[in-house]
């Protein structure tokens, strides 16, 4: 849209149209991330330098921790949102490195989480028989690191 657009309007629209997807519980639990992401941002800011983005991508973690307690050996989404956030804000200030460092961790964590028992969602009824079979949240959480990888490099 318009190029000097509020970073957190922009989130929060995006948010609120991804909540209201009939996409069943990942709707709002990706509605809630998005929209988190712009949380922590005055109404000012439309760009990002590489603090913003490691405030932007922090913010939408803790958004999505309090409608959730899964944690990483869940096999959830979070197996995928924690540790990329976690290599995010340990990286460098630098975009690329940021970006580079969360797209790696975010599919180690996806990779991960076929060697865990699911405990929420749908699969959780069929616990030890998930093993081997990574989670299909965590494995679609990557594409919002890919796609920032992709959009920066």
């Amino acid at each position: 849209k318009d190029k000097d657009q509020s970073l957190k309007i922009f989130f929060q629209e995006i948010g609120d149209t991804v909540t209201n997807i009939n996409g069943g519980s990942a709707g709002p639990l990706y509605g809630t991330y998005l929209s988190g992401l712009g949380e922590d941002l005055d109404e000012d800011i439309v760009e990002a330098d590489g603090k913003t983005l490691k405030k932007i991508l922090d913010s939408g973690l803790t958004e999505l921790q309090y409608l959730t307690t899964a944690k990483v050996g869940d096999k959830t989404m979070m197996d995928t949102l924690i540790p990329a956030t976690e290599a995010a804000l340990n990286a460098s200030d630098d975009i690329l490195d940021i970006v580079t460092k969360a797209k790696d961790a975010a599919l180690e964590g996806a990779e991960k989480s076929k060697d865990f028992v699911s405990k929420f969602g749908r699969a959780k009824s069929y616990k030890e028989q998930t093993i081997g079979t990574p989670d299909a949240g965590a494995t679609s959480c990557t594409y919002i690191f890919l796609g920032l990888y992709e959009g920066c490099k």
